[in-house]
């Protein structure tokens, strides 16, 4: 996909150890794949220019189409900021302000090859600061053990409310270089929100528990 002499990159960051589920990244997760790779293998030919699997696994060997870059222990402990780790890959990789480097979070894991290519289209139509995807939830959001919307008088619709809430999912931050290395952040006025829904778009694995239900719901993933 490329516009304007754009260039895609996509980035999945893996570490090696995890502190709340145990080797999440790297043990068998769907058909004898490890979470790292069954993403690489979501992705459709065609998108990117290059696929990094950044990792502090030294004896980690990506798939063919993907390269691997080594991270340093600094970048790979449990404090570590994401947005350190882009920086540098821009840098060494040399990417341009007209490029966009996409981040797959291996942990949330269920994307469609069609996915993929809406947001790319996204981008060649718009060039948008970034795109982030989401998924919808109900207005009747509670903080806590606070609701976050009024309480008295008459019981509201989801009708009455007259605009949408929506929570990032951690399947895609496609984020413009140029924004990024400006404003270390992939917000912005021009940053779009990519709407995905059905319950593969809420998953998003962070425990034991998490693990083993996206493994039950990617047995219906990989059917569809």
């Amino acid at each position: 996909m490329k516009r304007n002499n754009i260039r895609h990159y996509g980035l999945v960051p893996a570490k090696n150890n995890s502190s709340r589920c145990r080797d999440k990244n790297w043990r068998s997760f769907l058909g004898g794949k490890c979470l790292v790779d069954f993403t690489l293998a979501t992705i459709p030919d065609g998108i990117f220019d290059k696929v990094i699997v950044s990792t502090d696994r030294i004896a980690y060997r990506p798939p063919a189409g993907a390269v691997k870059h080594l991270r340093e222990k600094r970048l790979a402990t449990k404090r570590a900021c994401i947005k350190d780790l882009m920086q540098l890959l821009i840098r060494r990789y040399g990417m341009s302000g007209k490029d966009y480097l996409w981040l797959l979070n291996p942990t949330s894991p269920f994307r469609t090859k069609e996915d993929y290519r809406s947001i790319a289209k996204i981008i060649e139509k718009d060039g948008p600061d970034a795109v982030i995807s989401c998924f919808s939830v109900s207005p009747f959001v509670w903080r806590s053990s606070r609701p976050l919307f009024k309480t008295e008088g008459k019981r509201r619709g989801t009708d009455d409310f007259g605009f949408e809430y929506t929570v990032e999912n951690g399947m895609f931050y496609a984020v413009n270089v140029g924004h990024f290395r400006g404003h270390n952040s992939w917000y912005g006025k021009a940053a779009r929100l990519y709407k995905q829904d059905g319950v593969f778009s809420s998953v998003d694995i962070d425990s034991e528990k998490d693990f083993k239900e996206a493994q039950k719901i990617g047995r219906f993933f990989k059917s569809k």
